[in-house]
């Protein structure tokens, strides 16, 4: 096992960890059993900042405590619009690169409502949602250094009318050649093996979605 695969190998662990302790905490009942299990988290975050030198020991802490609770995969959106010349639509996010419109699915909203909602508040647009393209794992398609597992689901839709409006999350909207995407475009949201995706599930009435 050389570096790369011992450094992933220990962010697994320190999930995992993390995963066992969040999801202790929520369910003792033993105030000795809650401290120990405290300490597990702790040892969590202290071995995932040994292993990515871009986190701080406070840091990691911090970021397992926020996420507490039963700890499942988190459910993102990304909403698929094609205009009449079958260019699609990225918003330039708040770190500076491109994406397809979307974000984490709120509680209370289902797949399709919150690829509404996204599209709304990022691109400023009304879209309906035609049919799902896919629901890829973010380790196998996007970004397998994350430190939480996140499924992304793809949703191709039809513009139904709108325009974009500058706001908190995004400075730019536009239309892209899909052979000729941004070289800044944030793979870590979607790759271009994803937007051709998107673009083969427009032209198949019959889509089968792709399900990891």
């Amino acid at each position: 096992m050389d570096g790369t695969d011992t450094t992933q190998r220990l962010i697994g662990i320190s999930h995992e960890l993390m995963a066992i302790a969040n999801d202790a905490l929520l369910y003792t009942k033993d105030d000795f059993d809650a401290q120990r299990f405290t300490r597990v988290r702790q040892i969590a975050a202290e071995i995932l900042a040994m292993s990515a030198d871009t986190i701080t020991p406070e840091a990691a802490l911090t970021l397992f405590e926020d996420n507490d609770g039963y700890q499942t995969p988190k459910i993102d959106t990304r909403a698929a619009v094609f205009n009449e010349k079958e260019e699609i639509l990225l918003i330039r996010d708040y770190d500076g690169k491109w994406a397809l419109p979307g974000g984490w699915c709120e509680y209370n909203l289902s797949i399709m409502e919150n690829t509404v909602k996204e599209a709304r508040e990022e691109a400023g647009l009304e879209v309906k949602p035609l049919r799902l393209v896919a629901a890829h794992c973010n380790r196998w398609h996007n970004n397998p250094k994350s430190y939480f597992f996140i499924t992304r689901f793809f949703v191709l839709c039809e513009k139904l009318g709108g325009e974009f409006t500058a706001n908190d999350e995004t400075t730019e909207a536009k239309y892209f050649n899909v052979d000729e995407l941004p070289e800044d475009l944030n793979d870590h949201k979607c790759s271009p093996e994803q937007i051709r995706l998107c673009r083969q599930a427009l032209h198949e009435e019959h889509w089968q979605p792709q399900i990891d």
